[in-house]
């Protein structure tokens, strides 16, 4: 690329939660000269920390303004009032998409007119939504209203957006459009590009990557400063309990098999109040070791809090990787997964990991009493799983693929620019 103001950067404008340390790591990965980077928020927050240095843009001048590496947010205009009045419109006009599962429908939300005025003031060269439900159906709504002018859109797939999805009566017809009217397609799992394929798609499915990016495994401690799995003695549990996840099975495992986990540390994040109310309980029944730990204020603390784990259980009904797992799979820490995640494209069942039917508790009870007693297990499944992420979350690796997915998706630009002339 010839030196900047010379030649146009391509303007990537990335739809999708503006809070969410993932989307940050995503740009973060891609910062530089490559391409200018806008956010167009899904609902009303403040930007992820990770996310400056970023800068409101209004117009096509502020986008062409920014310097190298700034991240642009799209600064939301439409009075309140409006904003208000236009959503009750639309939901009486049955023009709302289905909500995701959990989330009310809301005038804090997005909507499809602000995306459109987004795409039309600042022209960008690909459209790339990060997540279906919020993102994806806002795009598919811009996509209904600009036809041929919708530029390139890329979807980022993440967790149970189209694996979960696809099965709920009110989500399904949505997300076959969505499928149908799609360019280009990431996922982060094998499984759910052969299931796109099977629901329609017509895009182009590149090869999956973590939603998240990539990252510098210069700046995670090697492995002879960590501890060694066997040495440690705290087992971490992802405890939500709602829509997808099952932290209830997870107690109700650890329950059945308390007398084995006596001197163990249970330590469990993202707990309701009737997960507190269970874990007193067994607090006093069983005579466990267990408490719940507030919300991490940094990704550092929620990183030391793996890296000081044995083990690390999350199940659920639907997800993807699972960002959770790679962390785990990076300091250390025996993962233990559902049968309804792709673990099993990154660790081979009962040798790098475990991975359970999440409806299983009795399963779920034996695999963590294999991993709090087998030495063995847990130490050789370290290294060889903090290798396979050094290898495939590596943040150099994957800046470059996700170019070549922009410049596939810029050539696609290009190629039909041409054919329309």
């Amino acid at each position: 690329m010839t030196e900047r103001g010379t030649e146009r950067l391509p303007t990537i404008l990335v739809v999708g939660m503006q809070n969410s340390v993932h989307l940050a790591r995503w740009i973060n990965m891609m910062r530089g000269s490559f391409a200018r980077f806008v956010v167009m928020p899904v609902y009303f927050a403040s930007p992820a920390p990770e996310l400056n240095p970023c800068l409101p843009v209004v117009s096509r001048s502020d986008v062409e303004a920014l310097g190298p590496g700034e991240v642009g947010i799209f600064s939301l205009t439409k009075p309140e009032a409006e904003r208000v009045a236009d959503w009750y419109a639309d939901r009486a006009a049955g023009r709302l998409f289905p909500a995701a599962i959990g989330m009310e429908p809301s005038p804090s939300l997005i909507q499809t007119d602000e995306l459109v005025t987004a795409i039309r003031v600042l022209q960008p060269d690909i459209v790339h939504t990060m997540e279906v439900q919020l993102a994806g159906y806002l795009a598919l709504g811009a996509k209904r209203h600009l036809g041929s002018a919708m530029p390139p859109w890329l979807l980022s797939n993440w967790g149970s957006d189209i694996y979960l999805y696809h099965r709920l009566p009110e989500h399904r017809p949505v997300v076959l459009e969505l499928v149908q009217a799609i360019d280009g397609y990431l996922a982060e799992c094998r499984r759910d590009v052969q299931l796109v394929r099977r629901l329609g798609l017509r895009g182009h499915a590149f090869d999956p990557m973590p939603a998240s990016g990539g990252v510098d495994f210069s700046t995670v401690p090697a492995f002879d400063q960590l501890s060694p799995p066997s040495q440690r003695n705290t087992i971490l549990v992802k405890g939500y309990h709602g829509w997808s996840g099952r932290g209830m099975h997870i107690l109700s495992a650890l329950h059945l098999v308390a007398p084995a986990l006596h001197g163990y540390r249970i330590r469990v994040q993202f707990c309701s109040a009737a997960m507190l109310e269970m874990m007193q309980a067994m607090a006093e029944s069983d005579g466990l070791d267990i408490a719940p730990v507030p919300y991490a204020p940094t990704h550092e603390e929620a990183l030391a809090r793996i890296a000081e784990a044995r083990i690390v259980v999350g199940i659920g009904i639907s997800d993807g990787i699972g960002t959770t797992l790679l962390e785990a799979m990076s300091y250390g820490a025996f993962p233990i997964k559902a049968t309804t995640s792709c673990a099993c494209e990154w660790i081979r069942n009962g040798r790098d990991g475990i991975i359970v039917d999440p409806h299983d508790v009795k399963s779920l009870a034996e695999a963590i009493v294999r991993a709090a007693s087998d030495d063995a297990l847990v130490d050789a499944a370290a290294p060889r799983n903090r290798a396979c992420v050094e290898e495939r979350w590596d943040v150099d690796r994957n800046n470059a693929a996700a170019q070549s997915i922009y410049r596939h998706m810029f050539g696609d630009a290009r190629r039909t620019a041409m054919t329309a002339a």
